[in-house]
């Protein structure tokens, strides 16, 4: 028999999450030949980071043009239960990557999502955060994205590797977990609207925080023209603009079926967090044209239609 020839073209690593997932069908849809890669079955290859052999294998039979990971730990509130697992699946993971990237992939682009996490909170005259702003985490999550671009410099150093960092502020859309706040509401909303209920009573934390929201949608289009333009460096993907948490549930609202109502629930409260926090996009717009178009209110109209299927089956 023949043998099949590689595959090739651009790996996406995470594809079967969240972001992943609707990145893997942006890429597609923009005529990039995309191979997934994660640990479900239903992907094209399965790769776990912790698995250096699985990520060799995985570069050995795509022998990719570009590398892009979406892989990884992605709650803030889940770092602070489990650190030690947040740091091997964003930093450690990330090391693997690289150095089989290095000796297997040497010449591919390369592209690690990061997050706002890293820059932490600031008094609200020193926003919106700038790329040349110093990484200042506040979480083990955010101090895990901090150490995997300090890896990723690293690697550009050392290693010759052309890496693109984009860190992403907070994102949602269809598809996203439960355990995320908008997600969180929406599910509320529509899990009421199933039962018949005369309202839907939300239980929530701190709805006067503001923090720098988009749609999945948008912020994966960022990612495929950071691969498109082959960008390397660092850049933000964000709106450049803060809305307030109570805004989500207000969208739903005007969305839902019936009333809402919001419960806050002390036990949903973390202390010290900063009132309001977002990014500047301009360094990826300069670069790309590239900036969110979806308004947050489709976004949750959305969301809430994604989660109303998801609860009736």
């Amino acid at each position: 028999m023949d043998r099949v020839p590689p595959l090739t073209g651009l790996l996406v690593l995470g594809a079967g999450g969240f972001a992943g997932g609707h990145f893997a069908r942006a890429a597609r849809e923009a005529g990039i030949d995309v191979v997934r890669a994660g640990h479900s079955e239903s992907l094209d290859l399965k790769v776990d980071l912790l698995d250096p052999d699985s990520i060799r294998r995985a570069l050995t039979d795509c022998a990719p043009a570009a590398i892009a990971n979406l892989a990884g730990a992605s709650s803030v509130a889940a770092s602070f239960r489990d650190p030690v697992a947040a740091f091997q699946a964003n930093a450690t993971g990330v090391l693997n990557l690289l150095d089989a990237a290095a000796e297997l992939a040497p010449g591919a682009h390369v592209v690690c999502v990061s997050s706002g996490e890293v820059y932490g909170g600031v008094p609200d005259a020193e926003l919106p955060f700038t790329e040349d702003q110093s990484a200042a985490p506040v979480s083990p999550y955010g101090a895990s994205k901090a150490a995997m671009e300090a890896i990723c410099g690293a690697y550009e150093r050392a290693r010759g590797l052309r890496i693109a960092v984009i860190r992403a502020f907070n994102h949602t859309g269809p598809g996203q977990s439960d355990a995320f706040a908008a997600s969180s509401f929406a599910r509320q909303v529509a899990e009421a609207e199933l039962r018949g209920a005369p309202e839907a009573e939300l239980r929530v934390g701190d709805l006067t925080l503001a923090r720098d929201f988009s749609d999945v949608r948008d912020i994966v289009r960022a990612y495929v023209e950071v691969v498109e333009n082959e960008l390397t460096g660092t850049y933000n993907a964000c709106s450049g603009r803060a809305t307030r948490i109570g805004e989500l549930v207000d969208h739903l609202g005007d969305a839902a079926e019936l009333p809402v109502r919001a419960t806050v629930e002390p036990e949903r409260l973390r202390d010290g967090e900063a009132p309001i926090l977002y990014g500047s996009p301009d360094r990826l717009r300069e670069a790309t044209g590239w900036s969110t178009t979806t308004p947050l209110e489709a976004t949750m109209r959305d969301l809430l239609d994604w989660w109303r299927d998801r609860v009736t089956k």
